[in-house]
């Protein structure tokens, strides 16, 4: 159960953050699901015809690509899949249940295939326990985007995703062994960063980056928990 919040200010951060939540996913629900299969779906589908027409016709086909185009198809599969489930929870307002942690499993075990980093998850099971469905989504997002910019750049070998609850605050934590940088006030945040800052700030909470030459990179996304008001 979650607890009560220590003070007025966390219960009124709580509920403003909630309602700001509310808000965000009340508009332009029509237009995003119709963006979504008019665009993103149909291009999904467009990249699986090009992929297996590929395939097909590759009369040389070097070792491993057999394993390589099967990886491929399964991943592409299952993100047409989760991006339908999207439309239709936009469509009709429907939540669709999820599991945190095997999604979390899955996502490690696919990057774990792609590169050569091992991927260890420690998840608290009374953290999962609190989370809603949206809060979920968005950490499974953030969680994604940093893996994926640790296979992609960091030059890591392992990494850690770490879920703990903090009082009345939810930590998830992605760390690296890999090459780190330095940190600067005018170091450019790409794309990926700032998306994972907005998912948290969506969520009410922050995004902290620490990082440094040879050190690997540590991401941290915290938030508050919704508050449940202890009975009089």
């Amino acid at each position: 159960m979650r607890q009560t919040p220590r003070s007025s200010g966390d219960l009124i951060m709580s509920l403003r953050a909630t309602e700001a939540r509310l808000s965000s996913l009340l508009e332009d629900r029509s237009r995003i699901s119709r963006d979504l299969h008019d665009s993103v779906l149909q291009s999904l589908y467009a990249i699986g015809l090009s992929l297996e027409t590929s395939h097909r016709t590759n009369t040389s086909p070097q070792p491993g690509a057999d394993r390589a185009y099967s990886h491929a198809v399964d991943q592409l599969n299952r993100l047409i899949h989760e991006v339908r489930g999207i439309i239709k929870g936009l469509a009709d307002g429907s939540v669709q249940d999820m599991d945190l942690s095997e999604e979390l499993r899955q996502l490690a075990g696919s990057y774990e295939q792609l590169s050569h980093v091992t991927i260890t998850l420690s998840l608290q099971p009374s953290a999962l326990d609190v989370l809603t469905r949206e809060e979920e989504q968005e950490i499974l997002n953030i969680v994604r985007e940093a893996l994926s910019n640790c296979v992609r750049h960091a030059q890591a070998t392992h990494a850690e995703v770490t879920i703990r609850t903090h009082g009345n605050r939810v930590r998830i934590s992605i760390c690296d062994d890999g090459k780190g940088f330095v940190e600067t006030g005018a170091h450019p945040k790409g794309y990926g960063l700032m998306n994972m800052e907005a998912r948290a700030k969506k969520l009410g909470g922050r995004l902290l980056l620490r990082s440094k030459p040879g050190q690997g990179t540590r991401l941290t996304a915290e938030f508050l928990l919704e508050p449940i008001l202890a009975p009089v």
